[in-house]
């Protein structure tokens, strides 16, 4: 071998060995080989969508992973988890990361793609004193959107419950009005027709005395013009008695008449609000997310026809 394939040689293996110096520098930065970490605990009651790798967050900016979870069995109580926080040591600027004591570890969605994060968050009040490694903190689950969509449409359907209990117990209300007018109306009705008739009767028989007490007067003495004044009047006074009971007997049939009309329309809308209610109720209780995106309203016709079939 000549001094040319020995400088050759050389020369490939000063450029093997420097790949892979870089090689290996790489992978120090790369993998966190260099990272100085600590590690704090939380525990949790729910262990949904965490895993190793998830990322920490101290009120906003990452600052470590979760390193491994853990159950606990407490014997008779439900089983809780033991999550294991790898937190680095600095900062980016170089600056000591310092974890106030009193923090919390709240288990979010890290999107709406699904995933969890970590986020601790500081208390607001002063508190002296920072963790150190080992310490354990309490971890709060936080509900996913869907959860918090359910709790809205199951307080929304809560609600919508009691109105339409309120709207029940006003139709029956009106119900019981309009059948209590109708059976006044309908009691009153023969009773002051009868009335009517007696008094027209008790005129009818009175009518040939009055005659003949008139004629009586006027062959009498001239002192009794005035009584027979008195009598013209009585029997004037009687008829327009009677024609006011008249008046007022076709009067009260026509309000009944009118109202009638008026009451049921009233009864008829809010049986179409209370049916209305009855079909969000049931479409927000089948799929909450409904709430979003909305709920298709009920066919206005056929809704009029099973308002009009059950209205009394």
């Amino acid at each position: 071998m000549n001094l040319t394939e020995r400088t050759s040689d050389a020369l490939i293996g000063v450029f093997v060995a420097g790949a892979l110096l870089v090689l290996l520098t790489a992978v120090y930065f790369t993998q966190g080989w260099n990272r100085r970490t600590w590690e704090v605990y939380v525990t949790s009651s729910s262990a949904e969508g965490l895993n190793k790798d998830t990322k920490v967050f101290l009120q906003g900016l990452e600052i470590g992973r979760v390193a491994s979870v853990s159950p606990q069995f407490g014997g008779t109580g439900p089983v809780t988890f033991l999550v294991q926080l790898e937190l680095d040591q600095r900062f980016a600027n170089d600056s000591l990361i310092h974890i106030p004591r009193g923090t919390t570890a709240r288990i979010e969605d890290a999107g709406f793609v699904g995933g969890k994060k970590i986020s601790l968050e500081a208390p607001a009040n002063g508190v002296t004193g920072t963790l150190s490694a080992g310490d354990t903190l309490s971890g709060l689950p936080k509900p996913s959107p869907l959860g918090q969509i359910a709790d809205v449409a199951d307080s929304l359907a809560r609600q919508v419950s009691l109105m339409l209990a309120d709207t029940r117990r006003l139709v029956g209300t009106v119900n019981a009005t309009v059948a209590d007018v109708r059976g006044q109306v309908n009691t009153a009705g023969p009773h002051l027709q009868s009335t009517l008739a007696q008094v027209d009767a008790g005129l009818k028989h009175l009518e040939p005395t009055l005659r003949h007490a008139s004629q009586l007067v006027a062959t009498a003495d001239s002192g009794f013009g005035p009584m027979q004044d008195s009598l013209a009047r009585t029997l004037s006074a009687a008829r327009q008695l009677l024609l006011r009971l008249d008046t007022l007997t076709s009067t009260s049939s026509q309000m009944a008449n009118e109202n009638r009309g008026d009451i049921r329309a009233t009864v008829a809308q809010m049986k179409l609000v209370g049916i209305q209610l009855e079909h969000f109720l049931d479409q927000v209780s089948r799929r909450p997310l409904r709430m979003i995106t909305g709920v298709r309203p009920v066919d206005m016709d056929s809704l009029r026809a099973s308002a009009g079939d059950s209205t009394p």
